[in-house]
Parts: C-alpha cells; sequence; structure tokens
C-alpha cells in the first residue's frame, strides 16, 4: 500500500470536501492554483451500491488531479467495503471517509458526524475501507456536543487503520457558528502519530500559522472565496478566475447547468464589491454565460 506521505508533503494546503461546490469542475480550479489535493463531494456508499448514475457522476476526475481523492459517506461497514470494488472508486489514489457531516438528514440515518457517537461501527467502516488496499483518511470535528472524546475516537481510527486524519475544529452542535477550536485540533494531532490535517477558519491571512503544529490544512470555506488562495499571490483577477471556473463548468457540465452551478459561488466572489447587492442579483437569474459575464463586468473587483 502506497504511503500517505509520499503522496502528501509536510505543510500541504488541500481543498476540503464541500457538498455543492466541490465538483470537478471547480477541483480543477483549484488544482490550477497549486492545491496539493482536492477532494471529491461525499459520495453516498449505498448510491454506489444502488448504481445511482447521479452518484457516479460525483466521481468525475479532472487530469490534473494526482494524487486523487474520493470521500465516501455512509453507516455501513459492508457498503464501504463493496464501494471498493467499484470502478469509479477504484481509480481514486486516496478513500475519504465523512465522519463530520453536522447536516441532520446525515446525521439522522447515523452518518458523518453521528459515527462518533459510535466508534466500534466508525472503525469498522475503516477496516472495510481499508480492503481495498488504498490509504484510507478520516475526516472528522471536535465531536458531536463537545470535544471531551475527540482524542480518544481519533487514537481510535488510527489504531483502525486510517493513514491520515483531518479535523474540523468545531462540534456538530456548532456546525458553523463561532470559531475553530485550533488548540483542541493541535491537541489530536498531537495524540496520533499519523498525519493530521487541520481545518476550520483558514485564509489568505492565518494559513501559515495554521500550519503550525499539524501536517497541513484543509481549506473549505476559504477556497470557495478565493481559489487562488493555494498559490500564495493572485496572478488572476477575480473576474479572470471566474472566467476560467465557468469554462471548466460548461467543459464538465454543459454551458447551463454551469452558469446555474456558479451561482453559489457568486456571493464569495463579489465579496468586498461596492455594489455587491445589485449585481449578486442581476447575477443571480442570468441563464446563459454570455449575460452572466456581462453582469460580472461591471463589478469593480
Amino acid at each position: 500500500m502506497t504511503d500517505i506521505k509520499t503522496l502528501l508533503r509536510p505543510g500541504c494546503a488541500t481543498l476540503a470536501p464541500l457538498a455543492g461546490y466541490s465538483d470537478v469542475a471547480f477541483r480543477r480550479l483549484c488544482r490550477d492554483f497549486g492545491a496539493d489535493l482536492t477532494v471529491t463531494e461525499m459520495v453516498s456508499v449505498a448510491g454506489l451500491n444502488y448504481k445511482s448514475k447521479k452518484t457516479v457522476a460525483l466521481l468525475r476526475t479532472a487530469p490534473n488531479e494526482t494524487p486523487s481523492c474520493a470521500q465516501l459517506f455512509g453507516s455501513m461497514p459492508e457498503q464501504f467495503a463493496r464501494a471498493t470494488t467499484h470502478p469509479e472508486v477504484a481509480k481514486f489514489d486516496i478513500l475519504d471517509i465523512n465522519m463530520g457531516c453536522p447536516v441532520r438528514k446525515v446525521f439522522g440515518h447515523g452518518e458523518g458526524s453521528a459515527l462518533m457517537l459510535d466508534p466500534e461501527r466508525a472503525a469498522a467502516i475503516v477496516k472495510a475501507l481499508k480492503t481495498g488496499g488504498k490509504p484510507v483518511t478520516v475526516k472528522m470535528r471536535l465531536g458531536v456536543k463537545d470535544s471531551a472524546g475527540a482524542v480518544d475516537f481519533a487514537k481510535r481510527m488510527e489504531d483502525a487503520g486510517a493513514d491520515l486524519i483531518t479535523v474540523h475544529g468545531r462540534t456538530r452542535e456548532q456546525l458553523y457558528s463561532g470559531e475553530a477550536d485550533w488548540d483542541a485540533i493541535r491537541r489530536i494531532a498531537d495524540s496520533v502519530s499519523v498525519p493530521v490535517l487541520g481545518n476550520g477558519d483558514v485564509d489568505e491571512n492565518n494559513i501559515e500559522e495554521r500550519k503550525q503544529g499539524v501536517y497541513g490544512v484543509a481549506i473549505g470555506r476559504g477556497a470557495v472565496a478565493d481559489p487562488q488562495i493555494f498559490s500564495g499571490s493572485r496572478k488572476l483577477t477575480r473576474y479572470e478566475v471566474i472566467c476560467r471556473h465557468l469554462a471548466y463548468g460548461e467543459e464538465y457540465f454543459g454551458e447551463r447547468y454551469a452558469v446555474t452551478a456558479l451561482r453559489s459561488f457568486i456571493p464569495f466572489y463579489l465579496k468586498g464589491v461596492p455594489d455587491i447587492k445589485r449585481i449578486r442579483n442581476a447575477a443571480m437569474v442570468c441563464k446563459d454565460k454570455e449575460s452572466l459575464l456581462e453582469v460580472l463586468k461591471e463589478a469593480d473587483f
């Protein structure tokens, strides 16, 4: 089995998986700007077992995604084991398990962050995914209600065979409110021997500071707001970034879908722009590339 440290360097900056955002077009964009790893949106192992076309579509990869990583979610170890044999999963270099999603529907099914309440099941899932012969990583939170059991949970995942752990510095109940607890993240990093990536509130102003005491960082919303965060400099204007993002979306999904998908990014891309409300509202109703770009040209980036 490949050593995860040969795939990810110390001090790495990766794109965290983001449902509704980290599709193949955005991942390709982040790789252009230097992301060391990009992770798919979370993919249901149940959907793979049922041969859902929508689920399989989430596993498309870009030419520059090397190494590649797919994030899987579910609650049944046997479904994770079967997923390793799926041809669209087998092509990935790294397999990640979602043990951090706080969304009520996911949590209610015993998936995502709910697995932190059942360490035995979570460990069984890690072991099941390891049968695929690929490095297995875990993305977790500090806990459900508090962080009291976070270190023990991380150790349990390491003992089960996890090769790397990504820790979001909030509990499930916090969702994305308050500040990420990086002291708690570093306590976990100090307690396990596998690499730990810290996640939560990473931006261009603190990225180097956040890397201290952990193996690297996983950037989510900070990358949505500024995909060039991975490069350490801005060689393109925000308008040029949007044009490239839209071009990739059109290549993979067609113009209409690409324009619709980009709407989720518009509030982030326009942050700090004068007259943002008017421009955002106009952009949100555009149905084709030409009209969208015409509206965005008005923005004073």
